[in-house]
């Protein structure tokens, strides 16, 4: 099995997905080797690309209030970022850079668009996916901000 059939098997994005898909879905991909430092992306951007770290990590950066900036969150080896852009094609909400030298996987709005038409299904249990997946952020996010909330009295 190839780094990217055996890394995309094991990505929750691609859960459901028969080894036919999957393989499917390789040709839609491509590696990315990016050198730590380097910025994926800004926050405010348009961009439209979901990656899966496959080595390394990468920080998602917010803008705080004075004009610095805050890691709020650091991945690594079989996670993933950027799954909104593949649902509302709307500005990156973080900016993204890479903390270590990484290996990613990259799949492009075009990429899904090809799957969609090449497989329907496939294409259905991903974006089935995606929505779990950002259901799963939300309420962490909501837990956490409720916590903060209850801290500050």
């Amino acid at each position: 099995m190839s780094l990217v059939l055996d890394t995309l098997a094991r990505v929750r994005l691609f859960d459901g997905l028969s080894e036919d898909e999957l393989l499917l879905l390789e040709t839609l991909v491509f590696v990315n080797r990016v050198a730590a430092g380097e910025t994926l992306c800004e926050e405010g951007d348009r961009s439209d690309f979901v990656c899966f770290v496959v080595s390394g990590s990468l920080d998602i950066v917010k803008s705080d209030v004075d004009g610095g900036e805050v890691v709020i969150a650091n991945l690594h080896a079989g996670d993933s970022m950027g799954e909104m852009a593949l649902v509302d094609n709307e500005p990156r909400s973080a900016t993204v850079r890479v903390a270590q030298d990484a290996t990613l996987i990259v799949l492009t709005h075009k990429g899904l668009d090809q799957l969609r038409k090449r497989s329907p299904s496939a294409a259905t249990q991903v974006m089935e996916n995606i929505a779990r997946l950002l259901c799963m952020h939300l309420r962490r996010t909501s837990s956490q901000l409720a916590q903060f909330k209850l801290a500050a009295g």
